[in-house]
């Protein structure tokens, strides 16, 4: 198991410089609108007086102690971190104790104030109003008359273990709800904080001794009481449902979901882009459809991480199945909605990509992040000179998707489904990714298991374009994006700052996506060790540093510098996967191979390519892969779910 200390530094670095402090007390408060008919409130109180007090002003909740039982979700490494106390609805159906699904906030209460994980600015500055300094925008730390403020997240051993716990119960949170954000209230000693998260970050407020003064602690926690679910967080565009009995179960075969398990109802916005508002004869047109589906299994990862669902639903409407995707995305202009995207891409014909029914983002109900609007703030301690955009709602519904790449049920069907998401069908003389990105300048830039799907005749579709961007947008293409155990190892690569996300990056990606996918699913006489250790190379740790930049991915370059990586080697497959897993694996060893990179720079120029203009362009990659497919015609259609072994799911859920 790995140590508390060890996981504690994992949790910090995935929330990097994302703490917003210290907003004053009486300008959190108005996270949530005023409530008539508060209690009267103590003066003063005592620190043993603290939880029957904060049932007085919490009428509306179930206070329940959740400090010594764990829910699954907040047990990271092996290690506990549920919160202490958990706030639930009154007579709310919850799954034992503490069950992070259904808790609408969260205390955690620990015994000492040095345990507190941030550092307020000086207790005798006068904070009332802002304090004018030209220059604090070009310094590491805010300037007051007495010099520098010190960081707010304060780097002593006790509050990285606070802060650590604080991560990992919102984590767990978001990932178990259906949250536009959320509400936490931390003690240390006889101080304490209030915190609101959303998936960009999360503001803190400045402290208070609350058993000298209580007003604030009785105001927040009567006004969350009273708040509709809406101002608590809640998403409101989800909501429990369920079918008319005599249609429930067929659907339920339909979308794969037990007879027990709970359903729901999702609105998504009509593609209003391609619509009038009104029809011929005046009257409004619908704005949203609704759907019927799951919950999506929680992933235990990163709030910041938590960014995509996906699963199939019910089109209540035209009766069918549907692909339903929600994704967080970052707003701003320049960027393209992935509804956007597939407009575009339908537009010019691009092949195998899903049908795009409609979507949009979801703005109108209020699910953006509004983190972003504190970091220029007066009060703020640290200038943040990272510039954050904030992250918008964006629902979609598509047809034709299946199953994912997982699902594969032959290595004919494995190579075909991989050939179709890269090169599209062979006759073409362009491939789906080559004309998305020669017809429309568009690089993927998530190129991952889950976003390459299955349809129902066992063809691969590519999607999942919420990452794509332009060519011509060079600043976008500095930003990271993808899917961590899919990025490339030189997207990931400490030493390359400024970073641009160019074409070889997509195609490595997709190496990384069929070395995965083979290892984990297709039958092979490879022992469980050396599978585990090829994995391994796609779950190793990684840290975001304080620019929000992902850092990691050595196993990744080291395995593609030297093609006959011996863990590679030890892995055995079909003859025809074998062999075009090597012709890939030679293409990449350019890219992180020193010796090679100094013997091309000093090769003199050749009416022939070199190894690296190979990966700017897609005809090497597509000419192996296209000549694979054909040449597994006389496989034998064994299905592999008849020597399925498990293997470790990562933290990601695949």
């Amino acid at each position: 198991m790995t140590s508390k200390e060890a996981v504690e530094s994992r949790l910090i670095c995935s929330f990097p410089t994302r703490f917003v402090g210290a907003m004053p007390v009486r300008q959190f408060l108005d996270f949530l609108p005023e409530a008539d008919g508060r209690p009267v409130m103590p003066k003063v109180v005592s620190q043993e007086e603290l939880f029957a007090l904060l049932r007085k002003f919490t009428t509306n909740f179930d206070l329940v102690d959740t400090s010594g039982c764990p829910d699954p979700s907040v047990v990271v490494g092996g290690h506990e971190f549920q919160p202490t106390v958990g706030l639930y609805k009154s007579e709310s159906t919850r799954n034992g104790v503490t069950d992070m699904s259904t808790m609408e906030a969260w205390i955690i209460i620990k015994p000492s104030v040095q345990q507190d994980p941030f550092i307020d600015p000086p207790p005798n500055e006068d904070f009332t109003t802002p304090i004018p300094c030209p220059e604090e925008d070009l310094l590491p730390h805010r300037v007051s008359k007495r010099g520098y403020y010190p960081s707010f997240e304060s780097s002593d051993k006790q509050s990285i273990s606070t802060r650590a716990h604080m991560v990992a119960c919102t984590n767990a949170f978001f990932a178990t709800q259906f949250r536009r954000f959320g509400f936490s209230i931390l003690f240390c000693g006889s101080r304490a904080r209030f915190v609101y998260w959303d998936r960009s970050g999360a503001v803190v407020s400045r402290r208070f001794d609350y058993t000298s003064n209580f007003i604030p602690l009785a105001e927040f926690l009567w006004r969350l009481n009273r708040a509709s679910p809406g101002h608590r967080g809640v998403d409101v565009s989800v909501v429990p449902t369920s079918l008319p009995e005599s249609q429930d179960s067929a659907i339920r075969e339909l979308l794969g979901i037990g007879s027990s398990d709970p359903l729901y109802g999702y609105i998504v916005p009509v593609d209003t882009a391609l619509q009038k508002p009104k029809d011929a004869e005046g009257r409004p047109l619908t704005t949203h459809h609704f759907y019927v589906g799951p919950r999506p299994a929680p992933k235990q990862c990163s709030l910041l991480e938590q960014r995509t669902r996906s699963f199939h639903a019910w089109d209540l409407a035209q009766k069918k199945v549907v692909f339903f995707k929600e994704t967080w995305r970052p707003h701003s202009q320049g960027i393209s909605t992935e509804s956007e995207v597939y407009r575009q891409l339908h537009s010019r014909r691009i092949p195998n990509i899903p049908t795009f029914e409609h979507g949009g983002d979801m703005s109108a109900l209020g699910t953006k992040t509004i983190t972003h609007l504190f970091n220029k703030a007066w009060w703020r301690c640290t200038p943040n000179h990272k510039t954050r955009l904030p992250l918008v709602q964006h629902r979609i519904i598509l047809g034709n998707v299946e199953r994912n790449l997982s699902t594969f049920k032959t290595p004919k069907e494995f190579l075909t489904v991989f050939k179709d998401a890269l090169t599209g069908e062979f006759h073409l003389h362009f491939s789906t990714h080559e004309r998305a990105y020669e017809y429309l300048g568009l690089l993927h830039r998530n190129i991952s298991m889950e976003n390459i799907g299955i349809t129902s005749e066992g063809h691969g579709l590519l999607m999942g374009w919420e990452c794509c961007s332009s060519e011509s947008h060079k600043e976008l293409l500095e930003i990271q994006m993808g899917t961590l155990p899919f990025m490339s190892g030189a997207l990931l690569d400490q030493s390359t700052q400024d970073k641009h996300h160019v074409l070889a990056d997509d195609l490595e990606s997709f190496l990384h996506v069929m070395m995965y996918t083979m290892v984990r699913y297709l039958p092979s006489e490879t022992n469980v060790e050396n599978r585990n250790s090829l994995l391994k190379i796609f779950d190793e740790e990684y840290v975001i540093d304080e620019g929000g930049r992902v850092i990691g991915g050595s196993r990744k370059r080291k395995y593609l510098a030297d093609p006959e990586f011996h863990i590679v080697k030890k892995f055995t497959a079909p003859l025809e996967i074998a062999t075009l897993l090597g012709q890939l694996c030679e293409l990449f060893p350019i890219r992180y191979n020193a010796t090679l990179k100094l013997i091309e720079r000093h090769t003199p120029e050749t009416r022939f390519k070199t190894r690296s203009d190979l990966l700017a362009c897609h005809r090497e990659m597509m000419a192996y892969v296209n000549f694979s497919v054909p040449s597994s015609e006389g496989w034998p259609d064994i299905d592999i779910r008849d020597f399925y072994t498990i293997m470790p799911v990562n933290r990601y859920g695949f």
